[in-house]
């Protein structure tokens, strides 16, 4: 009897197995890894930038709207100001991260390039009591008929860095980084008085700065459905370096004196500090495949930096007496559309 009622005792616990439904599963959430933080991989990105660069102290010509208060006593500044801006030029960025998982750290390497050019010009007014007057010693003693300027930036800058990845919540990512940075960015501005007679004044002004120092910041990536995201980047760095600011003018007025001696050249050199801020916002496409990873970005970037952009002028009179430094400074920004493509392994 005992091994019939072991028997019965099987069958029942056995049907009742067969019987009972099992216990669904429940799918994974299509957004339960969007950024494959648990990957370790390599990233290569390339960025597209075309930029406008805005400084200040580019002033190089007066232009008369209406007549002096008086045609025998001296006056001051009058009209409209003429100065030298840059046009829309494009640039690039590039650049490779390691992501190390499961330790959530992130290592970067980036350069950007970009070359800035512009020019600008403007004639004497039309009524022949108005005039048009150098902001720089023109020198010659005819009125100009004429004025142009010139302008040239180079601009590059290197970072390496370091970034902590955090994920709040499934639908963002975190990264504050921070670094090594270096920069070398050089500018030359040349400006020309003509007269109608041929008499000719030049201007040149050229300054150069090359520096490294660190850099700290952060960057969001917020996820809004349908592969589409938010990214926004801000980094602040600090760097020292060695700054050159040089100044020189000729003419041909030959009355004046020697024209092949310069009427102005002087040099100044120092080293300074240099304070740059970043900001970068836009949207971007973000996909995870099956073995990479690609986003594609487009937005608005602005680069500012202080304590670069100055022009020094000065007081005139004979070789012996002094000569007053008279400096003009400004903030040099850039700032425009940033594309970029980045691509995961």
């Amino acid at each position: 009897m005992k091994w019939l009622f072991s028997a019965l005792i099987c069958s029942v616990v056995t049907l009742q197995g067969l019987t009972e439904s099992p216990v669904p599963q429940k799918p994974p959430a299509y957004d339960a890894d969007l950024f494959k933080r648990d990957v370790q991989v390599f990233s290569f990105y390339a960025e597209f930038l075309y930029w406008r660069v805005q400084e200040g102290a580019l002033d190089y010509a007066l232009k008369m709207r209406h007549p002096a208060w008086s045609a025998l006593s001296d006056s001051f500044a009058q009209g409209k100001f003429e100065k030298a801006t840059f046009n829309g030029d494009p640039g690039i960025r590039v650049g490779a991260s390691f992501f190390r998982a499961p330790k959530y750290w992130e290592m970067w390497v980036q350069y950007t390039r970009l070359t800035a050019r512009g020019q600008d010009s403007s004639g004497k007014p039309d009524p022949t009591n108005e005039f048009l007057t150098g902001t720089w010693p023109q020198i010659m003693t005819d009125p100009l008929s004429g004025a142009n300027t010139h302008i040239h930036l180079n601009y590059n800058v290197a970072d390496v860095l370091v970034d902590r990845y955090f994920n709040p919540n499934p639908h963002l990512r975190l990264r504050l980084i921070g670094g090594g940075t270096v920069a070398w960015i050089n500018q030359d501005w040349k400006i020309h008085y003509t007269t109608s007679a041929g008499g000719l004044t030049k201007v040149r002004n050229r300054w150069a700065y090359i520096g490294g120092g660190f850099r700290v910041g952060t960057i969001v990536d917020w996820f809004w459905g349908y592969d589409i995201y938010v990214t926004a980047s801000a980094s602040t760095g600090v760097l020292m370096g060695s700054y050159r600011n040089r100044a020189e003018q000729v003419t041909n007025f030959t009355p004046g004196g020697d024209t092949s001696v310069p009427v102005r050249k002087a040099d100044y050199r120092d080293a300074r500090p240099a304070f740059t801020v970043q900001a970068l916002l836009g949207p971007s496409w973000q996909k995870n495949c099956s073995s990479t990873r690609v986003e594609v970005f487009a937005g608005y970037e602005l680069n500012t930096w202080l304590n670069l952009q100055e022009v020094y002028r000065s007081t005139g009179g004979p070789p012996s007496v002094a000569k007053e430094t008279w400096i003009n400074t400004g903030m040099l920004t850039l700032q425009g559309l940033t594309t970029r493509v980045t691509v995961d392994f």
